[in-house]
């Protein structure tokens, strides 16, 4: 079958918007640690699960970097079940607290490859969590290249990746050169997750592009 043209990504943005009047918030959070919280939450799990997690912690009063660095393992794990993997993830919470503790305040003068590489360090923490983190938390313009947003990409034109780090390291620069605001990047993320899921109902991303999209 012969590949789509490449789309510009604001015209795939355009299209989405048109789509998707409302694709939600994104992300959904309270303060910076409970959004950089449920992003080590989301891993491997779907957002359902996830929030669930988060609002058991809120509810143990543990979404704080003081209480949940002091809280007995168990406590945590017992509150995180509904996103799965809770013993890893236990692990991962205690570490992404004691980066927070350190890194925080400092995070705003860091430029954006030093607190990608920063977040990178930590153990648990992969290149979707960080850009993640970057985008939400520390509002800094980044795409993120998770599945969803790959299988778009193959889908308009850009490329097949099978990996974040392919995506990444050969779509970027010219999705940064369409010069997107944070704003943006945030509600695009956003609009590819919900057009992920209403892409599946629709016979794929080839159809939806065609039919939904009109590109």
């Amino acid at each position: 079958m012969k590949s789509a043209e490449k789309i510009p990504m604001r015209a795939v943005m355009e299209a989405l918007s048109r789509a998707i009047p409302d694709p939600g918030v994104w992300w959904p959070a309270d303060t910076r640690f409970e959004m950089i919280a449920g992003a080590v939450l989301t891993q491997n799990t779907s957002w359902a699960g996830a929030e669930k997690a988060v609002g058991n912690l809120k509810k143990a009063d543990l979404l704080t970097v003081r209480n949940l660095s002091a809280a007995d393992p168990e406590l945590i794990r017992q509150a995180i079940v509904p996103c799965g993997y809770w013993r890893t993830k236990t692990l991962y919470l205690k570490e992404i607290c004691a980066w927070f503790a350190e890194n925080d305040a400092a995070a705003p003068a860091m430029d954006d490859a030093s607190l990608r590489a920063s977040l990178l360090g930590v153990r648990g923490v992969g290149e979707e969590t960080a850009d993640d983190i970057i985008l939400y938390a520390y509002r800094r313009g980044t795409f993120i290249y998770d599945a969803y947003a790959r299988r778009m990409l193959r889908a308009v034109g850009w490329g097949e990746y099978k990996t974040y780090a392919q995506a990444r390291r050969s779509a970027d620069s010219a999705i940064r050169g369409e010069r997107f605001t944070v704003e943006e990047y945030s509600v695009l993320h956003g609009l590819i997750v919900q057009a992920g899921k209403d892409a599946r109902k629709a016979g794929g991303w080839d159809a939806y592009r065609r039919s939904v999209l009109c590109l």
